[in-house]
C-alpha cells in the first residue's frame, strides 16, 4: 500500500513558535514573495517506512505520470496499490495507459474530502515543521534542498511513525 498527494512550498516563510528575547517579538526576514512555487508530489509505503518524492511544474497529469514512473522504479519487483485523492489529474486516459503498461501499479480513490485517511498528509505536515518554519530562503532551489536533505535524513522507523505504525 502506497498512499500519495502533492504540495508546494512559496518563498514566504511559514511562521511558528521561537524564541525571543523578553518583550521583543520574534522577526523572520521575508520578501514575502508568493508568485513562485516549488510543487512536490510525494509518495509514503507506510508499512515498508519508505517514501518519496517528485519535484513537479505543476499539479497535473504529467506530474503524476512522472510519480507514477517514479514509484515503479522504486519499489521495483513490488506490486503497487496506490491511494489517491480524486484530483482529476489522477484519472484520465495517459493515467490508465500508463497502468495498462505497468501491471504493478494499481490506482484506487481515496472518499472525497478525507485528508485524515492520507497518510502522505502527516508527512508534509512534519516536513514543513522540520523544514521551512520560521525559515527565509532566497530562491526555490534553496527551499528544494532543505526539504530533500529533511526528507532523507528520515529514518524506516521515523517514517512509519508519523503514518502511525508501530
Amino acid at each position: 500500500m502506497v498512499f500519495q498527494d502533492e504540495t508546494g512550498f512559496t518563498l514566504h516563510p511559514r511562521l511558528g513558535f521561537g524564541w525571543a528575547k523578553r518583550g521583543k517579538r520574534l522577526r523572520i526576514a521575508t520578501t514575502s514573495q508568493h508568485r513562485e512555487r516549488l510543487n512536490i508530489s510525494g509518495w509514503v509505503a507506510p508499512m515498508r517506512g519508505r517514501q518519496g518524492k517528485v519535484r513537479t511544474e505543476q499539479g497535473n497529469t504529467e506530474g503524476f505520470l512522472k510519480v507514477l514512473q517514479h514509484l515503479h522504479r522504486h519499489l521495483r519487483g513490488l506490486t503497487i496499490w496506490l491511494y489517491v485523492d480524486r484530483a482529476r489529474w489522477h484519472k484520465g486516459d495517459l493515467v490508465r495507459q500508463c497502468l495498462r503498461k505497468h501491471p504493478r501499479l494499481h490506482l484506487e480513490y481515496l472518499p472525497p474530502y478525507q485528508p485524515g485517511l492520507n497518510p502522505q498528509e502527516r508527512i508534509w505536515r512534519r516536513l514543513r515543521y522540520e523544514s521551512t518554519t520560521n525559515r527565509w530562503f532566497e530562491t526555490l532551489e534553496d527551499t528544494w534542498a532543505t526539504v530533500d536533505k529533511t526528507m532523507r535524513s528520515w529514518t524506516r522507523e521515523k517514517i512509519r511513525r508519523l503514518c502511525n505504525i508501530t
